[in-house]
Formats: C-alpha cells, sequence, structure tokens
C-alpha cells in the first residue's frame, strides 16, 4: 500500500546537535522484490534543503514492529546549513517502526547523509528521527 510519513529530526553535524528538520516522504503503491519506491524531501531550521527518490525494505521482526532500511540519493541545496561539499547526497538510515492498527505507525530513526566521496570535502550529516506515517487506500 502507498503511505506518506511526516518526520521531526534532530540535525547532528560533527558530533553535535546543530538544528532541526522537517521531513515529508510518500512511498508508492508498487514494490520492486522487496523494496518500494518512494520520495522524500526536507528542510532544516537553517533553510538547508534536499529532494531525493529512492526506496525503503521493510522488515517485520515480530507482531506490529518492523525494522526498516531506506537509501535515497538526491538533491542538496546548503542555504544556511551546512556545507557537505556538493549538491548530490546519498541518505540512508535504519528505522525501527511500531504499527498502531492497519493505517498508522510510529517509528524512530537515524540516517546518514553524504557524498559517498564524489566531493573533495565530505563531512556527512546525521539525523535523530521520529515519525509518524499513515497508509493510504
Amino acid at each position: 500500500h502507498p503511505y506518506e510519513k511526516i518526520t521531526f529530526s534532530m540535525v547532528e553535524f560533527q558530533d553535535k546537535i546543530i538544528g532541526r528538520e522537517l521531513q515529508y516522504s510518500y512511498y508508492q503503491n508498487r514494490k520492486y522484490g522487496p523494496v518500494q519506491p518512494g520520495y522524500s524531501v526536507s528542510i532544516t531550521d537553517e533553510g538547508g534543503s534536499w529532494f531525493g527518490y529512492g526506496f525503503i525494505r521493510k522488515v517485520n521482526l515480530f507482531d506490529n514492529f518492523n525494522l526498516n532500511f531506506d537509501f535515497f540519493p538526491g538533491i542538496y541545496v546548503k542555504n544556511n546549513e551546512v556545507d557537505l561539499g556538493g549538491w548530490l547526497m546519498f541518505r540512508s538510515g535504519i528505522e525501527l517502526e511500531y504499527q498502531l492498527g492497519s493505517l498508522w505507525n510510529i517509528s524512530i530513526a537515524y540516517d546518514h547523509r553524504s557524498s559517498g566521496d564524489i566531493w573533495k570535502y565530505n563531512p556527512g550529516l546525521e539525523t535523530i528521527k521520529l515519525s509518524l506515517s499513515k497508509s493510504i487506500f
């Protein structure tokens, strides 16, 4: 099923919390094997923005708990945010999700964003996330 996710995050840079981020993700109503494609967009309190298209892989642990893995290549626009060395950034993360019923999920996650050494300067950026998602039927 397709679903939407709203995420509130703390932004970590070089072992320090430097701000906040708001993120919206939409996962499409299709799968390619075990992965579900989607897109995501985020903005920090310093105006740093990111947009990407990628996938999520959900693994049911037990009962209503899933362990999710995601990977999203995307475009980064610095504005007043930290310099990550370039405009092409990859986000990868791990998420523990709890299904509240047939429609709603809540989750905590950690993700890393960097250029994968495409650019000479590549310090990376992390986010610690709290998300609420809803299935769309």
